[in-house]
Protein backbone atom coordinates (compact mmCIF):
# COMPACT_ATOMS: atom_id res chain seq x y z
CA UNK A 1 0.00 0.00 0.00
CA UNK A 2 1.27 3.45 -0.89
CA UNK A 3 1.38 6.07 1.77
CA UNK A 4 -0.17 8.52 -0.71
CA UNK A 5 -1.73 8.30 -4.15
CA UNK A 6 -1.88 11.59 -6.06
CA UNK A 7 -4.44 11.97 -8.84
CA UNK A 8 -3.11 14.27 -11.55
CA UNK A 9 0.36 14.87 -12.99
CA UNK A 10 0.07 18.61 -13.56
CA UNK A 11 2.24 21.18 -11.75
CA UNK A 12 0.46 20.84 -8.39
CA UNK A 13 0.40 17.05 -8.42
CA UNK A 14 4.07 16.88 -9.34
CA UNK A 15 4.99 19.49 -6.73
CA UNK A 16 3.27 17.70 -3.86
CA UNK A 17 4.78 14.39 -4.98
CA UNK A 18 8.23 15.96 -4.81
CA UNK A 19 7.51 17.27 -1.31
CA UNK A 20 6.37 13.88 -0.04
CA UNK A 21 9.16 11.90 -1.68
CA UNK A 22 11.76 14.35 -0.33
CA UNK A 23 10.52 13.47 3.15
CA UNK A 24 10.76 9.74 2.50
CA UNK A 25 7.03 9.17 1.95
CA UNK A 26 6.08 6.56 -0.67
CA UNK A 27 3.75 8.08 -3.25
CA UNK A 28 2.44 7.31 -6.73
CA UNK A 29 0.84 9.66 -9.23
CA UNK A 30 -2.03 8.36 -11.39
CA UNK A 31 -2.75 10.35 -14.55
CA UNK A 32 -5.52 9.79 -17.07
CA UNK A 33 -3.44 11.20 -19.94
CA UNK A 34 -1.29 8.74 -21.81
CA UNK A 35 1.51 11.21 -22.58
CA UNK A 36 3.03 14.35 -21.16
CA UNK A 37 0.87 17.39 -21.77
CA UNK A 38 1.88 20.08 -24.26
CA UNK A 39 -0.81 22.45 -22.91
CA UNK A 40 0.53 25.87 -21.96
CA UNK A 41 -2.57 27.47 -20.46
CA UNK A 42 -0.65 28.61 -17.36
CA UNK A 43 2.40 30.63 -18.30
CA UNK A 44 3.51 32.88 -15.43
CA UNK A 45 5.30 32.28 -12.14
CA UNK A 46 5.17 35.03 -9.52
CA UNK A 47 7.81 35.78 -6.91
CA UNK A 48 6.42 33.68 -4.04
CA UNK A 49 6.02 30.56 -6.14
CA UNK A 50 9.59 31.07 -7.37
CA UNK A 51 10.81 31.42 -3.79
CA UNK A 52 9.18 28.11 -2.88
CA UNK A 53 10.74 26.47 -5.93
CA UNK A 54 14.05 28.03 -4.86
CA UNK A 55 13.59 26.39 -1.44
CA UNK A 56 13.69 23.07 -3.33
CA UNK A 57 16.46 24.01 -5.78
CA UNK A 58 14.38 24.37 -8.96
CA UNK A 59 13.79 28.11 -9.41
CA UNK A 60 17.03 29.08 -11.13
CA UNK A 61 16.58 26.40 -13.80
CA UNK A 62 13.11 27.77 -14.56
CA UNK A 63 14.40 31.34 -14.71
CA UNK A 64 17.00 30.20 -17.23
CA UNK A 65 14.23 28.66 -19.35
CA UNK A 66 11.83 31.59 -19.14
CA UNK A 67 11.47 35.30 -19.82
CA UNK A 68 11.65 37.38 -16.62
CA UNK A 69 9.46 40.49 -16.85
CA UNK A 70 10.21 43.10 -14.22
CA UNK A 71 7.67 45.58 -15.55
CA UNK A 72 4.25 44.78 -17.03
CA UNK A 73 1.45 46.97 -18.33
CA UNK A 74 -1.76 45.05 -17.55
CA UNK A 75 -5.19 46.10 -18.71
CA UNK A 76 -6.21 47.19 -15.22
CA UNK A 77 -3.20 49.46 -14.56
CA UNK A 78 -0.79 51.59 -16.53
CA UNK A 79 2.29 49.93 -15.03
CA UNK A 80 3.16 47.30 -12.44
CA UNK A 81 6.83 47.22 -11.52
CA UNK A 82 7.67 43.80 -10.07
CA UNK A 83 11.33 44.83 -10.17
CA UNK A 84 10.74 46.77 -6.93
CA UNK A 85 9.89 43.66 -4.93
CA UNK A 86 12.27 42.77 -2.08
CA UNK A 87 13.04 39.22 -3.15
CA UNK A 88 15.60 37.18 -5.05
CA UNK A 89 12.98 36.93 -7.83
CA UNK A 90 11.60 40.45 -8.49
CA UNK A 91 9.73 39.46 -11.63
CA UNK A 92 6.85 37.79 -13.36
CA UNK A 93 8.55 34.82 -15.02
CA UNK A 94 6.97 33.91 -18.34
CA UNK A 95 7.49 30.19 -18.87
CA UNK A 96 5.11 27.67 -20.48
CA UNK A 97 3.29 25.34 -18.11
CA UNK A 98 4.84 22.45 -20.01
CA UNK A 99 8.29 23.78 -19.10
CA UNK A 100 7.39 24.00 -15.42
CA UNK A 101 5.98 20.48 -15.55
CA UNK A 102 9.15 19.18 -17.20
CA UNK A 103 11.36 20.52 -14.41
CA UNK A 104 9.03 19.11 -11.74
CA UNK A 105 8.73 15.78 -13.53
CA UNK A 106 12.51 15.42 -13.69
CA UNK A 107 12.77 16.13 -9.96
CA UNK A 108 10.00 13.67 -9.16
CA UNK A 109 11.81 10.97 -11.16
CA UNK A 110 15.05 11.69 -9.27
CA UNK A 111 13.15 11.17 -6.02
CA UNK A 112 11.67 7.86 -7.19
CA UNK A 113 8.07 8.93 -7.82
CA UNK A 114 6.19 6.63 -10.22
CA UNK A 115 3.65 8.09 -12.65
CA UNK A 116 0.99 5.60 -13.80
CA UNK A 117 -0.59 6.79 -17.06
CA UNK A 118 -3.91 5.96 -18.73
CA UNK A 119 -5.31 5.64 -15.21
CA UNK A 120 -8.84 7.00 -15.09
CA UNK A 121 -10.29 7.21 -11.56
CA UNK A 122 -13.98 6.24 -11.37
CA UNK A 123 -14.48 5.40 -7.69
CA UNK A 124 -13.32 6.37 -4.21
CA UNK A 125 -14.07 4.98 -0.77
CA UNK A 126 -12.43 5.55 2.58
CA UNK A 127 -12.55 4.49 6.19
CA UNK A 128 -10.67 5.51 9.32
CA UNK A 129 -7.45 3.83 8.19
CA UNK A 130 -7.17 4.10 4.41
CA UNK A 131 -8.56 5.26 1.06
CA UNK A 132 -9.28 3.06 -1.94
CA UNK A 133 -9.35 4.39 -5.51
CA UNK A 134 -11.00 2.40 -8.29
CA UNK A 135 -9.78 2.82 -11.86
CA UNK A 136 -11.82 2.39 -15.03
CA UNK A 137 -10.02 -0.89 -15.81
CA UNK A 138 -11.16 -2.33 -12.47
CA UNK A 139 -7.86 -1.86 -10.65
CA UNK A 140 -8.09 -0.93 -6.96
CA UNK A 141 -5.41 1.35 -5.48
CA UNK A 142 -5.28 1.44 -1.68
CA UNK A 143 -3.43 4.22 0.12
CA UNK A 144 -3.28 5.81 3.52
CA UNK A 145 -4.13 9.17 1.96
CA UNK A 146 -5.22 10.50 -1.45
CA UNK A 147 -4.58 13.93 -2.95
CA UNK A 148 -6.82 15.21 -5.73
CA UNK A 149 -4.73 17.34 -8.09
CA UNK A 150 -6.81 16.52 -11.15
CA UNK A 151 -7.80 20.00 -12.25
CA UNK A 152 -10.92 22.09 -12.60
CA UNK A 153 -13.04 19.11 -13.64
CA UNK A 154 -11.72 16.99 -10.77
CA UNK A 155 -13.16 13.51 -10.48
CA UNK A 156 -11.83 13.25 -6.92
CA UNK A 157 -13.71 16.39 -5.92
CA UNK A 158 -16.92 15.12 -7.50
CA UNK A 159 -16.62 11.80 -5.69
CA UNK A 160 -16.15 13.63 -2.37
CA UNK A 161 -19.22 15.84 -2.90
CA UNK A 162 -17.65 18.92 -1.31
CA UNK A 163 -19.25 21.38 -3.72
CA UNK A 164 -17.62 23.78 -6.15
CA UNK A 165 -19.52 27.03 -5.85
CA UNK A 166 -19.01 30.14 -7.92
CA UNK A 167 -19.80 31.29 -11.43
CA UNK A 168 -18.77 31.19 -15.06
CA UNK A 169 -17.96 34.46 -16.83
CA UNK A 170 -20.31 35.07 -19.73
CA UNK A 171 -17.68 35.94 -22.35
CA UNK A 172 -15.42 33.13 -23.59
CA UNK A 173 -11.70 33.77 -23.91
CA UNK A 174 -9.57 32.86 -26.91
CA UNK A 175 -5.99 31.77 -26.26
CA UNK A 176 -3.14 30.80 -28.54
CA UNK A 177 0.63 30.42 -28.68
CA UNK A 178 1.89 32.04 -31.87
CA UNK A 179 4.97 33.40 -33.60
CA UNK A 180 5.25 37.19 -33.82
CA UNK A 181 7.97 38.58 -36.13
CA UNK A 182 10.27 41.48 -35.33
CA UNK A 183 12.71 41.99 -32.48
CA UNK A 184 11.78 43.19 -29.05
CA UNK A 185 7.98 43.39 -29.25
CA UNK A 186 7.00 44.22 -25.64
CA UNK A 187 4.08 42.73 -23.71
CA UNK A 188 0.78 44.07 -25.01
CA UNK A 189 -2.34 44.68 -22.93
CA UNK A 190 -5.17 46.67 -24.47
CA UNK A 191 -8.77 47.20 -23.40
CA UNK A 192 -11.54 48.88 -25.38
CA UNK A 193 -15.30 48.84 -25.73
CA UNK A 194 -14.80 45.87 -28.06
CA UNK A 195 -13.02 43.78 -25.45
CA UNK A 196 -9.51 43.04 -24.20
CA UNK A 197 -6.36 41.52 -25.68
CA UNK A 198 -3.04 40.41 -24.24
CA UNK A 199 0.23 39.31 -25.80
CA UNK A 200 3.01 38.05 -23.53
CA UNK A 201 6.46 37.08 -24.89
CA UNK A 202 7.96 33.75 -23.92
CA UNK A 203 11.29 35.24 -24.99
CA UNK A 204 12.07 32.96 -27.93
CA UNK A 205 9.89 34.51 -30.64
CA UNK A 206 6.77 32.82 -29.32
CA UNK A 207 3.95 34.75 -27.66
CA UNK A 208 0.95 33.82 -25.57
CA UNK A 209 -1.96 35.81 -27.02
CA UNK A 210 -5.43 36.05 -25.57
CA UNK A 211 -8.62 37.90 -26.41
CA UNK A 212 -11.96 38.58 -24.75
CA UNK A 213 -14.58 39.91 -27.18
CA UNK A 214 -17.39 41.73 -25.37
CA UNK A 215 -19.60 41.96 -28.45
CA UNK A 216 -18.38 38.92 -30.32
CA UNK A 217 -19.70 35.45 -30.91
CA UNK A 218 -20.14 33.90 -27.47
CA UNK A 219 -21.38 30.51 -28.60
CA UNK A 220 -19.50 27.52 -27.30
CA UNK A 221 -17.05 25.88 -29.61
CA UNK A 222 -13.42 25.43 -30.51
CA UNK A 223 -11.16 28.38 -31.12
CA UNK A 224 -9.68 28.99 -34.52
CA UNK A 225 -6.62 30.99 -35.47
CA UNK A 226 -8.81 33.20 -37.66
CA UNK A 227 -11.00 34.11 -34.66
CA UNK A 228 -7.98 35.19 -32.61
CA UNK A 229 -6.54 37.29 -35.44
CA UNK A 230 -9.94 38.88 -36.00
CA UNK A 231 -10.22 39.76 -32.30
CA UNK A 232 -6.84 41.52 -32.39
CA UNK A 233 -7.88 43.47 -35.48
CA UNK A 234 -11.10 44.61 -33.81
CA UNK A 235 -9.42 45.78 -30.62
CA UNK A 236 -5.90 46.81 -31.65
CA UNK A 237 -6.30 47.37 -35.38
CA UNK A 238 -3.59 44.80 -36.15
CA UNK A 239 -2.77 41.16 -35.51
CA UNK A 240 0.99 41.93 -35.34
CA UNK A 241 1.52 39.45 -38.20
CA UNK A 242 1.11 36.52 -35.82
CA UNK A 243 1.57 33.10 -37.41
CA UNK A 244 2.38 29.41 -36.80
CA UNK A 245 -0.14 28.72 -34.03
CA UNK A 246 1.16 25.71 -32.08
CA UNK A 247 -1.79 25.66 -29.69
CA UNK A 248 -5.09 27.46 -29.36
CA UNK A 249 -8.16 27.15 -27.20
CA UNK A 250 -11.50 28.69 -26.43
CA UNK A 251 -12.71 28.45 -22.86
CA UNK A 252 -15.06 30.07 -20.40
CA UNK A 253 -13.22 31.48 -17.39
CA UNK A 254 -14.63 30.63 -13.98
CA UNK A 255 -14.30 31.55 -10.34
CA UNK A 256 -15.13 28.57 -8.14
CA UNK A 257 -13.95 27.06 -4.86
CA UNK A 258 -14.52 23.78 -3.06
CA UNK A 259 -16.27 24.10 0.28
CA UNK A 260 -13.70 21.83 1.95
CA UNK A 261 -10.09 21.18 0.95
CA UNK A 262 -10.04 18.09 3.16
CA UNK A 263 -12.53 15.26 3.51
CA UNK A 264 -11.27 12.58 5.86
CA UNK A 265 -8.12 11.15 4.30
CA UNK A 266 -8.54 12.96 1.00
CA UNK A 267 -7.18 16.42 0.14
CA UNK A 268 -7.74 18.78 -2.79
CA UNK A 269 -5.05 21.06 -4.19
CA UNK A 270 -4.68 23.41 -7.15
CA UNK A 271 -7.50 23.71 -9.67
CA UNK A 272 -9.28 20.78 -8.04
CA UNK A 273 -9.79 23.07 -5.03
CA UNK A 274 -10.20 26.44 -6.76
CA UNK A 275 -10.27 27.99 -10.23
CA UNK A 276 -9.91 31.69 -10.94
CA UNK A 277 -9.94 34.04 -13.90
CA UNK A 278 -6.61 34.16 -15.78
CA UNK A 279 -6.43 37.92 -15.17
CA UNK A 280 -3.61 38.37 -12.65
CA UNK A 281 -1.95 35.03 -13.49
CA UNK A 282 -2.66 33.37 -10.13
CA UNK A 283 -3.87 29.84 -10.88
CA UNK A 284 -0.69 27.74 -11.10
CA UNK A 285 1.01 29.91 -8.47
CA UNK A 286 -1.76 29.27 -5.94
CA UNK A 287 -1.63 25.55 -6.70
CA UNK A 288 2.12 25.33 -6.13
CA UNK A 289 1.67 27.06 -2.78
CA UNK A 290 -1.11 24.59 -1.89
CA UNK A 291 1.21 21.70 -2.69
CA UNK A 292 4.10 22.94 -0.55
CA UNK A 293 1.78 23.81 2.34
CA UNK A 294 0.22 20.33 2.37
CA UNK A 295 3.30 18.30 1.52
CA UNK A 296 5.37 18.75 4.68
CA UNK A 297 2.33 18.48 6.95
CA UNK A 298 1.17 15.19 5.45
CA UNK A 299 4.73 13.87 5.53
CA UNK A 300 4.97 14.79 9.23
CA UNK A 301 1.74 12.91 9.92
CA UNK A 302 2.90 9.82 8.07
CA UNK A 303 6.29 9.84 9.78
CA UNK A 304 4.58 9.96 13.16
CA UNK A 305 5.72 13.24 14.65
CA UNK A 306 3.04 15.73 13.55
CA UNK A 307 1.07 17.48 16.29
CA UNK A 308 -2.56 16.34 16.26
CA UNK A 309 -3.80 19.68 14.95
CA UNK A 310 -1.31 20.07 12.10
CA UNK A 311 -3.13 18.43 9.17
CA UNK A 312 -6.25 20.51 9.78
CA UNK A 313 -4.22 23.67 9.20
CA UNK A 314 -3.99 22.87 5.49
CA UNK A 315 -7.63 23.83 4.95
CA UNK A 316 -7.53 26.52 7.65
CA UNK A 317 -4.57 28.26 5.98
CA UNK A 318 -5.12 27.68 2.28
CA UNK A 319 -8.91 28.01 1.93
CA UNK A 320 -8.88 31.72 2.96
CA UNK A 321 -5.96 32.33 0.60
CA UNK A 322 -7.91 30.73 -2.24
CA UNK A 323 -10.96 32.85 -1.45
CA UNK A 324 -8.85 36.03 -1.42
CA UNK A 325 -7.27 35.14 -4.78
CA UNK A 326 -10.70 34.53 -6.31
CA UNK A 327 -11.96 37.87 -4.98
CA UNK A 328 -8.95 39.74 -6.36
CA UNK A 329 -9.01 38.17 -9.82
CA UNK A 330 -12.78 38.66 -10.00
CA UNK A 331 -12.41 42.40 -9.33
CA UNK A 332 -9.72 42.73 -12.00
CA UNK A 333 -11.70 40.68 -14.50
CA UNK A 334 -14.91 42.65 -14.07
CA UNK A 335 -12.95 45.85 -14.54
CA UNK A 336 -11.36 44.59 -17.76
CA UNK A 337 -14.68 43.29 -19.08
CA UNK A 338 -16.74 46.34 -18.10
CA UNK A 339 -16.33 47.91 -21.53
CA UNK A 340 -16.12 51.33 -19.88
CA UNK A 341 -13.16 53.45 -20.87
CA UNK A 342 -13.95 56.01 -18.18
CA UNK A 343 -14.08 53.42 -15.40
CA UNK A 344 -10.89 51.80 -16.62
CA UNK A 345 -9.03 55.12 -16.79
CA UNK A 346 -10.12 56.05 -13.25
CA UNK A 347 -8.87 52.71 -11.94
CA UNK A 348 -5.56 53.07 -13.75
CA UNK A 349 -5.01 56.48 -12.19
CA UNK A 350 -5.93 55.20 -8.73
CA UNK A 351 -3.56 52.26 -9.12
CA UNK A 352 -0.79 54.56 -10.32
CA UNK A 353 -1.25 56.83 -7.29
CA UNK A 354 -1.21 53.87 -4.89
CA UNK A 355 1.89 52.38 -6.49
CA UNK A 356 3.73 55.63 -5.87
CA UNK A 357 3.34 55.14 -2.11
CA UNK A 358 5.29 52.61 -0.07
CA UNK A 359 2.21 51.13 1.60
CA UNK A 360 0.25 50.92 -1.64
CA UNK A 361 3.15 49.38 -3.49
CA UNK A 362 3.64 46.73 -0.78
CA UNK A 363 -0.06 45.90 -0.77
CA UNK A 364 -0.60 45.69 -4.53
CA UNK A 365 2.70 44.09 -5.51
CA UNK A 366 2.62 41.84 -2.44
CA UNK A 367 -0.88 40.61 -3.32
CA UNK A 368 -0.10 39.94 -6.97
CA UNK A 369 3.25 38.30 -6.24
CA UNK A 370 2.07 36.29 -3.22
CA UNK A 371 4.77 37.74 -0.96
CA UNK A 372 2.22 39.25 1.43
CA UNK A 373 0.38 35.98 2.08
CA UNK A 374 0.40 35.24 5.80
CA UNK A 375 -1.16 32.58 8.00
CA UNK A 376 -2.75 32.84 11.46
CA UNK A 377 0.09 32.61 14.02
CA UNK A 378 -1.94 30.46 16.41
CA UNK A 379 -0.61 32.09 19.57
CA UNK A 380 -2.16 34.44 22.10
CA UNK A 381 0.70 36.94 21.90
CA UNK A 382 2.60 36.13 18.73
CA UNK A 383 5.71 37.85 17.48
CA UNK A 384 4.91 40.14 14.50
CA UNK A 385 6.83 37.79 12.20
CA UNK A 386 4.87 34.67 13.17
CA UNK A 387 2.80 33.34 10.27
CA UNK A 388 4.53 35.55 7.73
CA UNK A 389 6.87 34.66 4.88
CA UNK A 390 10.46 34.20 5.97
CA UNK A 391 12.74 36.60 4.12
CA UNK A 392 15.78 35.01 2.54
CA UNK A 393 19.14 35.93 4.05
CA UNK A 394 22.64 34.66 4.82
CA UNK A 395 23.41 32.02 7.43
CA UNK A 396 26.60 30.23 8.38
CA UNK A 397 25.51 27.37 6.07
CA UNK A 398 24.31 29.33 3.03
CA UNK A 399 21.21 31.31 2.16
CA UNK A 400 18.12 30.45 4.21
CA UNK A 401 16.27 29.14 1.17
CA UNK A 402 19.23 26.93 0.32
CA UNK A 403 19.18 25.57 3.88
CA UNK A 404 15.47 24.76 3.43
CA UNK A 405 16.16 22.46 0.48
CA UNK A 406 16.09 19.21 2.45
CA UNK A 407 12.50 19.93 3.54
CA UNK A 408 13.14 20.26 7.27
CA UNK A 409 12.34 23.06 9.69
CA UNK A 410 15.16 25.55 10.09
CA UNK A 411 15.99 27.05 13.48
CA UNK A 412 17.78 30.37 13.24
CA UNK A 413 19.58 30.75 16.56
CA UNK A 414 23.02 31.12 18.07
CA UNK A 415 22.61 28.47 20.78
CA UNK A 416 22.67 24.81 19.74
CA UNK A 417 19.37 23.56 21.16
CA UNK A 418 17.79 21.68 18.21
CA UNK A 419 19.98 18.55 18.27
CA UNK A 420 17.26 16.33 19.83
CA UNK A 421 15.03 17.15 16.80
CA UNK A 422 17.77 16.80 14.19
CA UNK A 423 15.74 14.42 12.01
CA UNK A 424 13.22 17.22 11.39
CA UNK A 425 14.99 20.46 12.32
CA UNK A 426 18.21 21.92 10.98
CA UNK A 427 19.84 24.64 13.09
CA UNK A 428 21.92 27.42 11.55
CA UNK A 429 23.26 30.74 12.74
CA UNK A 430 21.94 33.84 10.97
CA UNK A 431 24.65 36.18 9.72
CA UNK A 432 22.43 39.18 9.12
CA UNK A 433 20.17 41.06 11.51
CA UNK A 434 17.26 38.77 12.30
CA UNK A 435 15.09 41.02 14.50
CA UNK A 436 14.08 38.44 17.11
CA UNK A 437 16.85 36.53 18.90
CA UNK A 438 15.65 33.28 17.34
CA UNK A 439 13.15 32.08 14.74
CA UNK A 440 11.75 28.68 13.72
CA UNK A 441 11.08 28.51 9.97
CA UNK A 442 8.60 25.99 8.60
CA UNK A 443 9.59 23.76 5.67
CA UNK A 444 7.35 25.90 3.42
CA UNK A 445 9.29 29.06 4.26
CA UNK A 446 6.92 30.67 6.77
CA UNK A 447 7.82 31.71 10.31
CA UNK A 448 6.34 29.22 12.79
CA UNK A 449 7.66 31.04 15.84
CA UNK A 450 9.99 33.90 16.73
CA UNK A 451 11.17 35.25 20.07
CA UNK A 452 13.80 34.90 22.77
CA UNK A 453 15.99 31.84 23.27
CA UNK A 454 14.09 30.73 26.35
CA UNK A 455 11.02 29.98 24.18
CA UNK A 456 12.78 27.77 21.64
CA UNK A 457 12.19 24.40 23.28
CA UNK A 458 8.47 25.04 23.73
CA UNK A 459 8.21 26.10 20.08
CA UNK A 460 10.04 22.96 18.93
CA UNK A 461 7.73 20.70 20.92
CA UNK A 462 4.62 22.53 19.67
CA UNK A 463 5.53 22.41 15.98
CA UNK A 464 7.82 19.38 15.73
CA UNK A 465 6.53 17.03 18.41
CA UNK A 466 8.55 15.31 21.07
CA UNK A 467 12.24 14.84 20.37
CA UNK A 468 13.39 11.44 19.09
CA UNK A 469 17.03 11.94 20.08
CA UNK A 470 17.63 12.68 23.76
CA UNK A 471 19.84 15.65 24.40
CA UNK A 472 23.18 14.37 25.77
CA UNK A 473 23.11 17.25 28.21
CA UNK A 474 19.90 15.93 29.74
CA UNK A 475 21.24 12.40 30.44
CA UNK A 476 22.31 11.47 33.96
CA UNK A 477 26.04 11.12 34.51
CA UNK A 478 27.08 7.47 34.19
CA UNK A 479 29.35 7.67 37.20
CA UNK A 480 26.53 8.76 39.45
CA UNK A 481 23.94 6.42 38.06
Amino acid sequence: MNDVVIVGAGPTGLMVACELALAGVSCTIVEKRGTDSAVTRAFGLHARALELLDARGMADELVARGNPLRTVHPGYATRVDFGRLDTRYPMLLIVPQSGTEEVLRERAAELGVEIVRNANVVGLSQDAESVRLTLADGTDLPARYVIGADGAHSTVRELLDVGFTGETYSMPMLLADVRVPGPGLPPINQVSAQGAIVAIPFGDGWFRVGAWLLNGDSEAGEASFAQIRDAFHRIAGTDYDMSEPRWFSRFAAERRQARDYRSGRVFLIGDAAHVSSPVGGQGMNTGIQDAVNLGWKLAAELRGWAPRWLLDTYHAERHPVGAAVLAMTDRLTRLVLAGSGIRLEINRRVMAALLRTGAGRRRILGTLSGLEIAYPPGEARPHPLAGRRAVDGPTDQGRLYEVLRDGRFVLLADDGVAAPWRDRVRQVRPLGRLGPRAALIRPDGYVAWAGDHDGIRAALVKWCGQADHPDPGDRPDRASA
